[in-house]
């Protein structure tokens, strides 16, 4: 049956009049179809003839093929009569309105006929006149249902938006609020057609990492299509790979999806279900995420508790760094295991000790304490983010003091320092805030002593690289020692002040140098790989492939020919 594209103005007649509805005319002697076909304005009626035929078998082709939307048909007929093709019409359930064209002997057969699910019928012989009346009460009859069932279906739709967010509410507020006493969470799940299991439920908090999607520079409309993009991604991905049904809730920055099972029987398919979700959303979306999942409950019932425990698992991104999957079980291990006495005795220490070395302008030093202070953090169990944050705040607020008792108060330091603070509370990693430690303490030591600073470092740094790229002995740790930093603090140096680390920095220089030998042709590739400091030939076509995206031998290949050569 076509859907209704165009307007249909039903004031019969008139000019403006669209062809809406196709006519099959069914007539076994000729001259009595061809006038069916010609005598009629069938186009004032909303109506074109899409074909004739001259029995039923041959009408039943015709159906078969599609495109008939309304019936004429005789009674009589040789081979397949009117009523036989109007039964194998019922039979295939085809809603295809029908009149049929009867004589008056034939009474009791029009009677069967509308039995069958015929409109109307017309006694022969009929005038055109009389055949374009019923036909204009057909196509009214037609298009007033065509409206109720358009209308039906609005309102259909309407229903299940409007029960998708009723439940998306519930299930936001059962994460959110603990199971009220009278509350019977099963029956309210069956009867909003929530498709998860009501036992047994694990909630995975799903964040992005970076910038929060509200806080990106995307207008509205955007937002809303990369959040809705989001939403069908995570539900499709983990629905596939889970096999089950999964409800996926939008929350604040991120995405909550509750499904059922036990972590025996589904922690392989949920750990590659979640690799494979990270893997499509940087796909087709260009977003990280990091994912947090609860323990297995017994009960919606205990939703709350278990999306308080993903987001402590999600926490975890803070110590490991973005774009993981972590589980409670570890988070809870984590929380069990509180630091010494004495451990957080030195810690302390070390504090103070990193203000009098960058006050006696001792800087390396200062470094190197720094990096024992951060290492603290690192151990993961040792503070919790907010006693993190209150302690690298501390520290800073010790180096504006220190600052300001040297009379370092000048251009904007005492305020980009400010920022730095501002800032600790928002860094995703300890990575990042480590990253923040470092810059306050480079820019006391560049105001403190120009001709030590940093930018110096780096510098001294990339020389070295120049100097010693094809040995297999340079790394980091060998540089920093022999520029008297910690390897941390050049590694975050290299990142600030070239926007790339070390490794990478080392990488791209050698395969430079590699690339230069290749062009000149002569020599082979082992023997190139070992020139630029790569002993062993195959991490040497690895790292030149990732570079370049070509193995050497293919890029020695064009850079010897003559027609082609590479950048």
């Amino acid at each position: 049956m076509k859907t209704l594209e165009r307007e249909f103005n039903c004031s019969y007649p008139t000019e403006e009049v669209r062809i809406l509805l196709n006519l099959l005319i069914v007539e076994d002697e000729l001259t009595t179809r061809e006038g069916l076909h010609n005598m009629i304005d069938w186009g004032a009626l909303g109506i074109q003839v899409c074909g004739q035929a001259s029995n039923g078998l041959e009408a039943l082709t015709m159906i078969n093929a599609g495109s008939v939307d309304l019936l004429l048909s005789d009674i009589r007929m040789p081979i397949m009569d009117g009523l036989q093709l109007l039964t194998e019409i019922h039979n295939k359930q085809l809603d295809i309105p029908s009149v049929l064209l009867t004589g008056y002997s034939d009474f009791e057969y029009a009677q069967r006929a509308l039995r069958l699910g015929a409109l109307d019928y017309i006694l022969k012989p009929c005038p055109p006149r009389e055949i374009a009346s019923v036909f204009e009460q057909v196509v009214l009859k037609v298009l007033n249902k065509r409206q109720n069932e358009h209308d039906w279906n609005g309102l259909q739709y309407q229903l299940n938006e409007n029960n998708s967010i009723v439940k998306s509410q519930t299930l936001l507020e059962w994460l959110h609020q603990p199971k009220r006493a009278n509350e019977n969470r099963s029956e309210q799940a069956r009867r909003l057609g929530i498709s998860i299991s009501d036992q047994h439920a694990i909630v995975i908090a799903i964040q992005p990492d970076g910038k929060p999607l509200q806080e990106l520079n995307y207008n509205r409309t955007d937002l809303q299509l990369i959040q809705f993009a989001t939403t069908n991604i995570v539900q499709e991905t983990l629905e596939q790979c889970l096999r089950q049904p999964v409800e996926v809730i939008k929350d604040q920055n991120g995405i909550a999806a509750i499904c059922s099972g036990t972590y025996e029987l589904l922690i392989e398919k949920l750990t590659d279900g979640l690799s494979q979700l990270q893997r499509n959303l940087e796909r087709y979306l260009k977003i990280t995420v990091s994912i947090g999942i609860s323990r297995s409950k017994t009960s919606l019932d205990q939703l709350a508790e278990a999306y308080k425990e993903a987001n402590t698992a999600l926490q975890l991104r803070f110590y490991r760094g973005l774009s993981g999957i972590y589980f409670y079980t570890e988070a809870e291990a984590i929380q069990l295991e509180l630091p010494s006495a004495q451990v957080e005795t030195e810690r302390v220490k070390l504090e103070p000790m990193i203000i009098d070395h960058l006050r006696s302008g001792l800087y390396a030093e200062a470094l190197n304490l720094t990096e024992q202070w951060l290492d603290f953090f690192h151990a993961e169990h040792a503070q919790t983010r907010t006693e993190i944050n209150l302690q690298t705040i501390s520290l800073m607020a010790r180096l504006m003091q220190l600052g300001k008792e040297q009379e370092l108060a000048v251009s904007g330091w005492s305020d980009n320092l400010i920022e730095m603070a501002d800032q600790v509370q928002r860094v995703e990693t300890l990575e990042d805030l480590s990253g923040l430690v470092y810059k306050s303490i480079q820019q006391f030591v560049e105001l403190r002593n120009p001709h030590k600073t940093p930018r110096r470092k780096v510098q001294q740094a990339v020389e070295m690289i120049a100097q010693d790229y094809n040995s297999a002995a340079l790394s980091l740790a060998g540089v920093a020692k022999e520029l008297f930093v910690s390897s941390t603090y050049l590694s975050t140096l290299f990142k600030q002040e070239l926007g790339i680390n070390f490794l990478d920095y080392v990488h791209q220089y050698r395969i430079e140098k590699a690339k230069a030998h290749l062009q000149a042709g002569t020599h082979k590739i082992q023997t190139i790989a070992r020139e630029v400091g790569y002993f062993d030939e195959a991490h040497f076509t690895r790292t030149f492939k990732k570079w370049t995206g070509l193995s050497p031998s293919q890029y020695k290949k064009e850079a010897l020919d003559p027609v082609k050569s590479p950048t």
